[in-house]
Order: C-alpha cells, then structure tokens, then sequence
C-alpha cells in the first residue's frame, strides 16, 4: 500500500476550505486530470461521489464515501473503482493568522498487480498534486 501526505498553510478560514474541499462539482475546473465529477449524495455528515481521473495512460473512475466533520475534518473511504484499497483525510486545523493548516493523506493500493505497476507512481503524483491545487483555487477566489 502505498501513503502520500501533503501539507499547506493557507490565509483562509477553515470553513472556506472546507466548503471548497466540498465543491465537488467544480473539481473538473481546477484540477486538470479530473474529466467529471457527480455527487452521488449528500447530506450534512456525508458525500457520496464519483470522480473521473484521466492522465497519461491512466484513465477511470472511483466512487468514494466522504464522512463530514464541519470545518474540521473530511474522512474518505473506497466504494468502487480499480483499487483494492483507496483511503484518506483532509485535516483542518486553524492557525492564528485567521488561516489554516490542510493537511491530505491518502493510502492506496491497486486491485490489479499489472495497473499497479505501470500506475502507481502517477497516482501517487496525482495525489500529491491535490494540496497546492486547492491551495491554488482558496488564493484565487475573493
């Protein structure tokens, strides 16, 4: 299983980031590898979606449980796609500055030896890229 953590520090409230975490349907304007995004369900505790991923010779889709804790945390949990095992958590602590620390871990494993292999290493960069993407998106809007 392979873990990817990323951290930032960004002069926005917890509350906006979570909210921007959240926006799943806007994801496929900012992060260039996602193709589409669908929310499955919603509800204050709770977010079932569908995100299409598409770079390189990587192409899919993965279907997650997302478990809210209001401006604090967002746990996320496999329900289908190419991987044995596809975990993660957003972590928002605030900071005295009215900004916060965002910390995403993720820990994935593929369900196929051979996508494993040739995939791998560019979904862990995928991953890895998610934190300044948001990062990038919280600095650029009003």
């Amino acid at each position: 299983m392979r873990e990817v953590k990323r951290s930032a520090l960004v002069n926005r409230p917890p509350a906006e980031l979570f909210a921007l975490i959240n926006d799943i349907e806007s994801y496929p304007q900012f992060l260039p590898w996602c193709t589409h995004a669908l929310v499955r369900s919603r509800t204050p505790t709770e977010i079932v979606a569908t995100l299409g991923v598409s770079q390189g010779g990587l192409h899919g889709e993965f279907t997650t449980r997302n478990t809210l804790e209001p401006d604090r945390r967002i746990h996320m949990q496999l329900l289908s796609g190419p991987f044995r095992t596809l975990e993660g958590e957003w972590l928002l602590t605030p900071i005295e500055t009215e900004g916060a620390r965002v910390e995403l871990t993720m820990r994935f494993a593929f369900a196929n030896r051979l996508t494993a292999m040739l995939f791998e290493p560019k979904f862990a960069a995928t991953i890895g890229s998610l934190v300044d993407a948001f990062v990038a998106r919280a600095r650029s809007l009003p």
